[in-house]
């Protein structure tokens, strides 16, 4: 398969992705505030009716399942794009390891939070998401696949 086309070919799944969890987190957002404020003047699209059927609380955590998916899915595809774009493995286990980092430290930050502060939110939670946040964008894959490409033109280079 020609460059051209996997990087059309991944841009194309990112896309996907982020449309996809931004679709779903937003809906699920707004059905938790219709629940919370038991405003019905919010709509859930009927693609989503499912998340309508849940209480506030099994919505709420039902979220973090939604973030595990999403983050899994972010992982796979960033791992093959960039073990097909840059065609080395090594790279491609690096992408294991970033996503391992991101995901302990977001998760020894929540455990933080929940244990020493006894609560969800907060200064903790709110790195926490920002790591998953990483996690869930194509940030990582880009830039190990930009690395690489520089990495490779510096050593044919000498």
């Amino acid at each position: 398969m020609k460059n051209s086309l996997k990087y059309i070919l991944f841009i194309a799944i990112f896309a996907i992705l982020g449309f996809s969890r931004e679709f779903l987190f937003v809906n699920t957002n707004n059905q938790l505030f219709k629940l919370y404020y038991h405003n019905e003047d919010i709509k859930i699209p009927a693609s989503l009716d499912f998340i309508t059927h849940f209480q506030y609380s099994t919505l709420y955590y039902l979220k973090y399942l939604f973030t595990i998916i999403y983050f899994l899915a972010y992982l796979f595809t960033s791992y093959f794009a960039v073990k097909l774009i840059c065609n080395d493995k090594k790279n491609a286990k690096w992408i294991i390891y970033i996503y391992t980092i991101l995901l302990v430290l977001s998760g020894i930050s929540m455990a933080y939070n929940y244990l020493v502060n006894n609560q969800l939110n907060g200064d903790e939670y709110t790195f926490s998401r920002w790591l998953m946040g990483i996690a869930q964008s194509p940030l990582v894959a880009f830039f190990m696949i930009a690395s690489s490409k520089l990495y490779n033109k510096f050593q044919t280079e000498q």
